[in-house]
């Protein structure tokens, strides 16, 4: 009982650091908004789905005297929700897979509704309310910029960086958010394995083994040669699908570095470095990405016959 109290304590306040850290420190806060939904997830995978809606209760009541309201709707929609909705996928023993899949399906819809109701009650046009947003953050990065020092031709050149960057989430936004949903939600799963210990289990295919459906390589394939048509809508579609689908794939590609990694007695220091190695250095993020496309014909994880 005590370490019940003790852990949903820890978590309401895991919860209040991370959603208020990421709200007020700004662009350097946001690697905070991955890790939101995990207290309340590991809380209700321990004790219970009653334990984490008490917690996810308890830090909405904390939320609604510190954070404007609209924070507050976005937390208890989107990181409260999920963090519920995922613990009780895992607890059914729904496929990891398939938990984090209806998670983000889920997460996505509430989205689309909430932005559907903002939109319809303030008259706003959804581009003009991204062009609001885009702005803002391009505000804050160019003070981040001369905070660092940067002045002249330097910092005009990060202007006009940072002002390509933001044309391109424009035209991908969608695509990105989902992929954002999904980030959090594999971050979290990530982390839940690794304290699992033996308070509980996540049910699915290893990781080493995991690949997406034979099918998707065709919606892959489609969404590529949209890029190709002049037309506007169609490559606006097909860039918000490949930047769904090519994390996705870089996934798969990870999951053949793991297989192939767990056949090999390298030390746990080097598999890390590996790892680290994939995800910071050019251009291997492409290459595993590749690797992931081409496992469908490849099958690089299948054993091979040495010839003696």
């Amino acid at each position: 009982m005590q370490q019940q109290a003790a852990l949903t304590a820890g978590a309401i306040a895991g919860t209040l650091l991370c959603f208020i850290g990421a709200i007020h420190l700004g662009p350097a806060g946001s690697m905070l908004n991955f890790l939101t939904p995990l207290p309340v997830c590991y809380l209700s995978l321990r004790f219970g789905l009653r334990s984490g809606a008490l917690a996810v209760g308890v830090v909405g009541l904390g939320l609604a005297l510190l954070v404007p309201p609209h924070s507050l709707v976005a937390y208890v929609a989107l990181f409260g929700g999920s963090s519920l909705l995922l613990a009780y996928l895992l607890l059914r023993q729904t496929a990891w897979d398939h938990a984090v899949a209806l998670t983000v399906l889920v997460v996505t819809l509430v989205s689309l509704v909430l932005t559907g109701f903002y939109l319809f009650s303030s008259g706003e046009a959804p581009g003009a309310l991204l062009d609001q947003y885009l702005q803002a953050e391009l505000a804050l990065a160019t003070q981040a910029y001369q905070d660092t020092g940067l002045s002249g031709e330097q910092l005009e050149q990060m202007r006009e960086i940072a002002g390509q960057v933001a044309e391109f989430i424009k035209r991908t936004f969608v695509g990105l958010y989902i992929a954002g949903i999904l980030a959090v939600q594999l971050l979290t799963l990530v982390i839940l394995q690794r304290l699992r210990g033996s308070d509980y289990q996540i049910a699915g295919v290893p990781f080493a083994r995991w690949r997406l459906p034979a099918v998707t390589i065709w919606v892959l394939i489609l969404a590529g040669f949209t890029m190709l048509v002049p037309q506007e809508h169609l490559q606006l579609l097909g860039r918000n699908v490949l930047a769904v689908l090519l994390p996705l794939y870089f996934l798969q590609g990870l999951a053949v570095i793991s297989s192939f990694l767990q056949r090999k007695a390298y030390p746990p220091i080097l598999k890390g470095m590996i790892y680290l190695m994939v995800f910071i250095f050019n251009p291997l993020p492409l290459i595993v990405t590749g690797v992931g496309v081409f496992d469908l014909w490849v099958d690089f994880r299948r054993p091979r016959k040495k010839d003696f």
